[in-house]
């Protein structure tokens, strides 16, 4: 063997390459699919929060047999694609900012270190978030206020307080 090729191999196996992932992005509040589609015979398969291990995923969010799932961490993380046709895109629902990281699809595949891979990086952008403030009653030395609050994914609900002043307005 040529020396070349040995110190290549060491090189090779001592630097950390540059690691690009498919991004998906998402809002708060709404759906996001994770892509994981794979041909070939029917096998277990995993998604797991971060990189997957070389041996198994990584805090394993939703497991399956080929068939049907069998283990869901939370009841937000789904496989809606038909599993036996090696659907297994992820749906995250109710998605929030807390979701955002590596995601990983783990297939199993027979013999070492063939598994089937598929690290994606989901970002979910926060809501804008507007209150405005309605006045429901006031009568003296007390004033009712209720916050309309108005999100970007059009969600609204009324949050109310009591508060130990009132406003005097007086038009000219």
């Amino acid at each position: 063997m040529h020396p070349w090729v040995a110190i290549l191999g060491l090189l090779l196996l001592l630097t950390d390459g540059v690691t690009s992932y498919s991004q998906v992005t998402g809002r708060t509040g709404e759906s996001v699919r994770l892509p994981c589609l794979y041909t070939g015979e029917i096998t277990t398969a995993c998604w797991g929060r971060g990189e997957c291990s070389w041996w198994s995923c990584r805090e394993d969010i939703i497991q399956t047999d080929g068939y049907k799932v069998t283990f869901q961490k939370d009841r937000r993380y789904q496989l809606r694609g038909y599993i036996g046709e090696r659907n297994l895109t992820l749906t995250i629902e109710n998605a929030d900012p807390s979701d955002s990281g590596l995601y990983c699809c783990r297939i199993e595949k027979k013999g070492w270190f063939n598994d089937i891979i598929i690290t994606q990086e989901l970002s979910i952008r926060g809501e804008f978030v507007f209150l405005l403030p309605l006045i429901t009653s006031c009568r003296f030395p007390e004033i009712r206020v209720s916050c309309l609050v108005l999100t970007s994914s059009s969600f609204n609900r009324e949050i109310g307080g009591s508060y130990k002043f009132c406003f005097l307005i007086t038009l000219q």
